[in-house]
């Protein structure tokens, strides 16, 4: 975590310097959840470190229950709509592929994810809209429904599921949630609700305080066994925000599996970004 802190330190420093010398099985709906590839935000770096500080302040000092904190770090990465650029590492014991992808958001409910390398897979494509999701297989050209029961499912052979990566719950909703504040770190943890199916006994989610930035997500099963931990580091500016850049999926219970994610590019509140972005006419569309 200290690392991780210098990492963001010398990153705001040097954009400093730089301008300044420039002047100016529970899941609602039956869907299994997982925690969602979350993103926190820093404050612009124009109003100078004295400003920082104080942003820092009064992110603390407004925290007042974990359903506030969860729901501020999920709103961070996709605010009113996002579009990016991201690597994808996958790593077994028996093979190693990297896929670079292009995507969009737009709020909660729309989301698609695009292949562009390697060509074997280029045009290979993912939509979310509401509580529905299709895939586009361009090789067949053929749009496939995913049910609710393929939820769970790896998405291209990766340690991310399908509803990893199209956020479909809320979790403040869909779990009980406390909170326990540490010296640099808040610590929730998510316990499904009655009526809400899901594999995870319990999820663990470490956020730094300041910045207020996401550090780390533990799954545990029903028997308190860690199953698997998603961890955020390398933070990067885009554009007023900065990020963590890298997140590192790692199952715990299988040696020699990983699934590295880099964000190349982020633009939130892509003003490009329409309700065309996210029809099945446009998932089909070839490059």
């Amino acid at each position: 975590m200290q690392n991780f802190k210098d990492s963001i330190r010398a990153s705001n420093n040097t954009d400093l310097g730089q301008n300044l010398s420039v002047c100016p099985k529970r899941t609602i709906r039956c869907k299994t959840i997982v925690l969602r590839l979350i993103q926190g935000a820093l404050f612009s770096f124009l109003g100078g470190t004295n400003a920082l500080a104080a942003e820092a302040s009064a992110q603390k000092a407004e925290i007042q229950s974990p359903e506030q904190l969860i729901n501020e770090m999920e709103a961070l990465y996709r605010q009113e709509s996002s579009a990016f650029t991201l690597s994808m590492a996958i790593k077994t014991p028996d093979y190693q592929r990297k896929l670079t992808l292009v995507g969009a958001s737009q709020g909660q409910a729309y989301s698609y994810f695009r292949i562009l390398a390697p060509k074997k897979d280029q045009g290979v494509a993912t939509l979310k809209r509401e509580n529905e999701m299709w895939n586009y297989l361009p090789k067949i050209n053929r749009v496939i429904k995913v049910p609710p029961s393929m939820m769970m499912n790896s998405w291209m052979g990766s340690d991310f599921t399908n509803d990893d990566l199209v956020k479909q719950t809320t979790l403040s909703e869909a779990y009980t949630l406390s909170l326990v504040s540490l010296a640099d770190t808040y610590e929730v943890t998510l316990v499904p609700k009655e009526e809400t199916v899901t594999v995870w006994g319990r999820i663990v989610y470490t956020v730094l305080k300041s910045p207020l930035i996401p550090l780390g997500q533990t799954f545990f099963d029903d028997k308190g066994v860690a199953i698997r931990q998603l961890t955020f580091s390398e933070p990067r500016r885009f554009g007023n925000l900065t990020l963590p850049a890298k997140l590192v999926m790692t199952p715990l219970n299988k040696k020699g599996f990983e699934t590295v994610i880099v964000y190349e590019d982020l633009t939130i509140n892509d003003p490009s970004i329409t309700a065309e972005t996210f029809t099945l006419r446009a998932l089909k569309r070839r490059f």
